[in-house]
């Protein structure tokens, strides 16, 4: 794929009003987002946060002020050709239901002028990075799941190499387990391809997950904060951002780590037929701390818990008396890791790499220590820096 290309938004004063409304919709509002990261602008219904996002392609239009993508103005330029430039991502996803997957993705270059066979070959080439079979491409939207059209939204707003994407509120119509996925799919595109992203959520668990930087509103468009999410769990700027944060801010400092920010505990490892000798020994090791040995097989990778019944035996057998459980890697977000944990009913679960090879085991006495831990903060800072991904 050829080089992302990305530019700043500053907004500098800001101002809408709209006709018959005593109060500003959005108040001089002045912030920088810096290219390459994604600033999410979050508040209750009606605090101004999407029609922010929407002067920037100019679907609202400005009254006061300005607002600069890079060094350029968007109030001097062509409103049509502006917003074939700025990616677009919306929670009703909009497809064309009478095109096909290549030709939704393609629209813009379309009208941009690209010939058929670039807008194919870059369709085939976005089908592949949201991790969608290129052969989708000539099916139509009605024959995709909804997360899969959601994921083919983004692949649109991204056709062109926009310089900047607005995503209002994308994943609010899709199911938990599937926005979540969609949540960590995008987190990981944006690694490679490091957009200039202005997120719009209601949601301050999805706002603290996704944003490098967000800005808490209120009524009236004003911006009550706008820090890293780890400046604005540890450091509320006042009682409004307090109480939207919530008062579990404890949990939500969990969105802000992945499974590689934590020191995993050691797993006894077991191989089909060793002697349940040689295992019960690993157990006996001060260094290990999850009672039960996981089996794994030529390649580390994780295929079981041995039980007491299975250790019984003079040699491991072939098939653990225990499931395996969920398995976690080392990407994941630490919030999610719990949430996998409980749901699973467990107190253990094996972290691996990308090649599905134990790396450690995660346990809930880990996250709990961790959350109890004065160091936990000086980890937040340095996990905020990082890029998402």
């Amino acid at each position: 794929m050829s080089e992302s290309q990305a530019s700043s938004v500053r907004y500098d004063g800001a101002t809408k009003r709209y006709r018959g409304s005593s109060e500003p919709a959005v108040d001089h509002l002045s912030l920088e987002v810096p290219a390459g990261e994604i600033c999410v602008l979050v508040g209750p219904s009606g605090c101004g946060k999407t029609t922010a996002m929407r002067m920037v392609n100019r679907t609202v239009d400005i009254d006061e002020g300005d607002i600069l993508i890079g060094e350029s103005s968007v109030r001097e330029r062509d409103a049509a050709q502006l917003r074939r430039e700025i990616g677009y991502v919306i929670q009703q996803i909009g497809l064309f239901p009478h095109r096909t997957i290549t030709q939704n993705i393609g629209a813009v270059p379309q009208l941009l002028g690209w010939d058929k066979d670039r807008i194919r070959a870059r369709s085939a080439e976005l089908l592949e990075l949201i991790g969608l079979d290129p052969e989708l491409g000539d099916r139509y939207p009605a024959q995709l799941s909804g997360g899969q059209q959601q994921r083919v939204g983004v692949a649109r707003a991204l056709a062109a190499d926009p310089l900047v994407m607005l995503m209002d509120e994308p994943f609010g119509a899709i199911d938990p387990i599937n926005r979540e996925r969609l949540q960590n799919e995008f987190l990981r595109l944006q690694a490679e391809i490091r957009k200039t992203v202005l997120f719009v959520t209601h949601d301050i668990d999805e706002a603290i997950k996704m944003g490098d930087r967000i800005a808490v509103m209120r009524e009236g468009g004003r911006v009550q904060q706008y820090a890293t999410p780890a400046e604005l769990l540890m450091a509320p700027a006042n009682e409004f951002v307090e109480d939207f944060v919530g008062a579990d801010r404890a949990l939500k400092r969990l969105a802000l780590m992945r499974v590689a920010d934590i020191n995993l505990w050691e797993a006894p490892l077991a191989h089909v037929g060793q002697a349940t000798a040689e295992v019960r020994a690993k157990l006996d090791s001060p260094a290990v701390e999850v009672p039960f040995p996981l089996l794994v097989d030529s390649e580390r990778r994780p295929l079981g818990w041995l039980s007491e019944r299975d250790l019984a035996a003079e040699n491991v057998p072939g098939r653990p008396d225990s499931p395996l459980g969920p398995v976690l890697e080392l990407d994941d977000v630490m919030r999610d890791a719990l949430a996998d944990l409980l749901q699973h009913e467990t107190q253990y679960a094996p972290v691996v790499d990308h090649e599905r090879r134990i790396v450690g085991v995660l346990s809930v006495e880990i996250i709990s220590e961790f959350l109890a831990s004065p160091e936990a903060k000086t980890d937040e800072h340095s996990a905020a820096e990082r890029p998402h991904g």
